[in-house]
């Protein structure tokens, strides 16, 4: 029985902040940790960071504002930090702080989610790559509201950008289950606070480019089968695969000081050489031909960043129409990891100009080095 996604509800972080401001932020927290730990000059090492950041082509031309959910860029007094650079830690405070502020905040997210009016699914997935907890805010809500014996909570983390699509598999999986574990009714929440896991002492280009484009970013969504009334996203095919030879691309370890990603230079080339390959086969599961379908498709694909959304663009020969909607969710939200492409089909149901019955091909990328993606109907 085919399963579809609707029912979208996103919560925005407490502050939206211009790009600017964030990178005048972020070449001021290096700055003082430099000087710190590294006998720089505040000044000097500040101009140069900014120059460097600025250059590096995720600008307000790319990225207008980004969602942050911790209040650190609005405090004047650095020495009154939450998690960034502080007298004693110029690198910022350690992993258990930052989790305790995730478990807290994430915590509130899900009362937000799910008011004491609103019933809990039969199943639940969290979905993240930047907090955890035991129990999870997930299992919080559920013991809160005493559907211990009703809902069934599922963690899917740690895939990073791609992180939906795998949820979305588990939960067609628990869709197809046997009564009386069946339910027309899961939910998939993400949770991604990105900007916990800054690091001011990590000054290379790789790490700077990391620091510029991600978010935070919270969104919930439903998964049903059978017959789905409203606006919807009809699954015809999800697909997943690990491009050879090319672990070393991507990385992101849990570290003392947070979590830490690394990116290769040779992200855009592997992929480049397996797109093509890979859409023939998540087409030819749906039995559709990949030429025609990327000709006429829409496209939600993860904005990893700027670069990324123009090579898939050029190596596709696609029109900007076709990208739209990633190009706009990347200039108002940024990267928020996986809940990135749940805004970006949330913005196609809600777009007019995405006709019912258009076909949307969806695709993004994290360590493995992964390609995971699905194509979808829209539905009304």
């Amino acid at each position: 029985m085919p399963c579809a996604l609707s029912d979208f509800l996103h919560i925005r972080p407490h502050h939206e902040i211009e790009q600017e401001k964030i990178l005048d932020w972020i070449a001021e927290a290096h700055a003082r940790a430099a000087n710190r730990f590294e006998n720089q000059d505040i000044v000097a090492f500040r101009g140069q960071l900014r120059d460097k950041l600025f250059q590096l082509g995720v600008g307000k031309e790319r990225i207008q504002t980004r969602g942050i959910h911790i209040s650190d860029l609005f405090q004047e007094d650095w020495t009154k930090m939450e998690i960034y650079p502080v007298a004693d830690a110029p690198h910022g405070h350690g992993f258990t702080e930052r989790s305790h502020f995730y478990d807290r905040e994430v915590t509130r997210i899900f009362e937000r989610f799910y008011p004491d009016e609103k019933d809990l699914p039969k199943h639940l997935i969290h979905v993240t790559c930047t907090g955890y907890v035991a129990p999870s805010p997930a299992q919080k809500i559920v013991s809160l509201r005493n559907a211990g014996k009703k809902t069934t909570v599922t963690h899917a983390y740690h895939m990073g950008c791609y992180g939906s699509i795998p949820a979305i598999r588990i939960g067609s999986g628990f869709s197809s289950l046997p009564s009386p574990a069946t339910s027309n009714h899961i939910d998939i929440v993400h949770t991604e606070l990105c900007s916990l896991h800054l690091h001011p002492l990590r000054h290379s280009t790789e790490q700077l480019v990391v620091q510029s484009l991600f978010a935070d970013g919270f969104i919930k969504y439903t998964l049903s089968s059978g017959k789905s009334a409203g606006p919807h996203l009809k699954i015809l095919a999800l697909h997943e695969e690990t491009i050879p030879n090319s672990s070393h691309c991507m990385t992101w370890r849990c570290e003392d000081k947070g979590l830490s990603m690394t990116l290769s230079k040779e992200v855009p080339v592997m992929i480049s050489r397996a797109i093509e390959g890979y859409l023939k086969r998540l087409c030819e599961m749906a039995d559709l031909d990949s030429e025609r379908i990327i000709k006429e498709s829409f496209f939600a694909l993860h904005p990893g960043g700027p670069k990324i959304l123009q090579q898939i663009k050029d190596l596709l020969n696609l029109e900007s129409h076709q990208i739209e909607h990633s190009v706009q969710v990347l200039k108002r939200f940024g990267n928020m990891s996986s809940a990135t492409l749940p805004h970006i089909w949330e913005q196609m149901l809600d777009d007019p100009k995405v006709p019912k019955k258009a076909r949307i091909l969806s695709l993004a990328f994290g360590p493995g080095l992964s390609i995971s993606g699905g194509l979808f109907e829209k539905g009304a």
